[in-house]
């Protein structure tokens, strides 16, 4: 830094002349210092012993060596020394080749001691705008390095290596007599560089970003930059008691930048002005350190994803309209029976696509050419264990590297199950007709002649053979009831629970009951008469086995997961697994079928039930809609 004295080196060979002009600027400028000679020589040497001015005053007209000449040599030492020629013998010619050699100013000397005014001023002047120009020269050059810092912080991986750097650069371009970074992590500042040579031990400990009493924390907090010109005269103590001055800046929603001065005032406007253009390229950096970390845990979670997902994922191009595999997950190779490398180049539609499947992959290639989605389209391949079947995926690559993602998950299985449970389904059919059909049309005959044979004669045979045939008609309905209600509920729409429980309630004889709801779940997927069936088999179960005047509940379970029917009757003596089995009942009346039915309606739908005991003692009955035990 420039000092803020005058040191003016006056020349003039005219005996004390040159001590009195010195004498003079002294007394009109306290801040002004000044050496005399009578000799161009002795100036020069003066000034390459070592000696710093900040301008010259010389006479033109002197043996030996001029004014000008003296110029000259000056310059080739101190190209930009301020140097004003004052000189007793004034002419256009002069003044004219003073200009042209760069003299900084030109003065005539006069009688009288005015002129010395004049000549303060003149001097004052020269130092200021060389002064200025040197400030302005020295803030270009700090704003180079500071630009070549920041393409070195272009290379930094990671956010301690960027923070050292910055700090070098704050002190060996800005001059700062010592730094440090600290950056947020959660809810705290934590140091990540300090000036080189520094003790850290109690100097630079992580501090709540919350605290009041630290500056640094209010400086991230209020995203604004703070001077202290005094310690000594401010509320914030330094780590060391010859600091005398600070700076805090913020790093934008990264951290803080910290600086101190042993000077009072040790830091200007271009000072911070200086700091926070190298912090905006910290805080540039550490967004792209920022941003490429996150990416490198997006693609290390991508790659985790890839390689461990239960599910076979591809990844390929187009070529010449063929699908051709670039890259394949292990299950992808484990399923399909061999690895991506294999068929470099080839269409991986000939290895995969069975035989009468190539009109759909084609018109799934076109539509991966075009852009689009294909989502859950059920597809046959060839796999390693032959023919299975699978739910495909198509999904748009997030890279110009590939055109896209195909991810086939087996529902091999899941179909196997499905033409198990319609091969059920049908013979339910057929059991239900040949019980509506085969048996109960003969059974009507055999009635109908019961009833003939009642009206021709009387024996003691009719009644009995009456109730035996009502027995086996009531029998048949059971079994159609019961092959209805277990049939596997194919094409469930959402219906309302509540609306099911209200107009079950409607449909069964209570008696004396009362209905309680509790925070039932607003919809299920379900066959709605079904549902319906569900809740009036619990509403009747409860009304006839409750002991006449019963309170029942129906509530939602925890998460909407499913329901529950609860009463305060009599409950149950013996297991409650044996309210499930087919013709179990503790009434005299009942047919064992009521639970059982509700049973096989909610194995129907996937659900699972259970019975246990209510809090009140009575009989307390669980639907699941998720098929898992309590």
């Amino acid at each position: 830094m420039a000092s803020s004295g005058k040191r003016v080196l006056v020349v003039d060979d005219e005996p004390g002349l040159a001590d009195m002009a010195a004498e003079y600027l002294q007394r009109i400028d306290e801040e002004m210092s000044t050496t005399a000679t009578d000799s161009a020589t002795d100036a020069l040497e003066c000034i390459r012993s070592g000696s710093e001015f900040d301008c010259v005053v010389s006479d033109y007209n002197m043996p030996g060596m001029n004014g000008l000449e003296l110029l000259e040599s000056v310059r080739e030492t101190y190209p930009s020394l301020p140097f004003i020629l004052y000189t007793g013998k004034g002419s256009e010619e002069i003044a004219s080749e003073a200009i042209s050699a760069g003299v900084t100013d030109y003065l005539q000397k006069e009688t009288g001691t005015d002129h010395y005014e004049v000549l303060a001023k003149r001097i004052e002047n020269a130092i200021s705008q060389n002064r200025a120009k040197m400030e302005l020269r020295q803030t270009r050059q700090k704003i180079e390095a500071l630009h070549q810092t920041a393409a070195k912080a272009a290379t930094c991986s990671d956010r301690t290596e960027l923070s050292k750097l910055a700090v070098e650069a704050a002190e060996e371009i800005l001059e700062f007599d010592l730094c440090d970074i600290s950056l947020a992590e959660g809810d705290r500042l934590v140091p990540q560089a300090v000036s080189k040579g520094v003790p850290s031990d109690g100097y630079y400990r992580s501090t709540s970003v919350e605290a009041d009493d630290n500056m640094a924390a209010r400086v991230f907090r209020e995203g604004e930059s703070v001077r202290i010109n005094d310690l000594r005269s401010h509320e914030v103590a330094p780590a060391e008691s010859d600091y005398r001055s600070a700076v805090t800046i913020p790093i934008d929603d990264h951290g803080v930048f910290q600086a101190v001065s042993r000077d009072v005032n040790g830091f200007s406007d271009r000072d911070i002005e200086l700091a926070e253009l190298l912090l905006a390229h910290v805080s540039a950096a550490l967004d792209r350190i920022g941003s490429e970390e996150q990416l490198r845990n997006e693609r290390d979670r991508f790659a985790a994803l890839f390689h461990n997902i239960p599910h076979a994922i591809g990844v390929g191009v187009f070529e010449d309209g063929d699908p051709v595999l670039s890259e394949a997950n292990p299950t992808f190779e484990e399923v399909f029976g061999w690895e991506a490398d294999e068929i470099s180049g080839e269409s991986v539609d000939d290895r995969i696509v069975p035989e009468g499947a190539e009109t759909d992959a084609a018109e799934i290639n076109r539509q991966m050419q075009n852009g689009d989605h294909v989502s859950g389209k059920e597809v046959r391949r060839n796999t390693a264990d032959g023919h299975r079947d699978f739910l495909l995926h198509t999904v748009e690559a997030p890279s110009d590297d590939a055109d896209g993602f195909v991810i086939y998950t087996d529902i091999t299985e899941q179909k196997r199950r499905e033409r198990e449970l319609q091969r059920q389904n049908e013979r339910l059919d057929e059991f239900a007709s040949v019980l509506s059909h085969d048996l109960r049309n003969p059974l009507e005959v055999a009635d109908g002649n019961a009833r003939l044979l009642a009206e021709d004669c009387d024996s003691d045979y009719v009644e009995p053979l009456r109730n035996a045939l009502c027995r086996i008609e009531e029998r048949v309905d059971e079994a159609l009831e019961l092959a209805e209600q277990g049939r596997t509920v194919r094409d469930p729409t959402d219906n309302s629970v509540p609306a099911a429980v209200e107009e079950a309630w409607d449909m069964v004889e209570t008696g004396e009951a009362d209905l309680e709801t509790d925070d039932l779940p607003e919809e299920v997927p379900s066959d709605e008469s079904r549902l319906r069936r569900l809740f009036e088999n619990l509403f009747r179960n409860s009304a006839e086995h409750g002991g006449g005047d019963v309170t029942v509940e129906v509530g939602g379970l925890d998460g909407d997961w499913g329901f529950y029917v609860a009463d305060d009757g009599v409950g149950v003596e013996e297991g409650h697994e044996k309210l499930f089995e087919r013709g179990y009942t503790t009434s005299d009346t009942g047919t064992g079928l009521g639970l059982r039915i509700v049973e096989d309606i909610a194995r129907a739908h996937g659900w699972s039930v259970r019975a246990t005991d209510s809090a009140a003692g009575g009989l307390r009955v669980e639907v699941r809609f998720r098929n898992v035990e309590a």
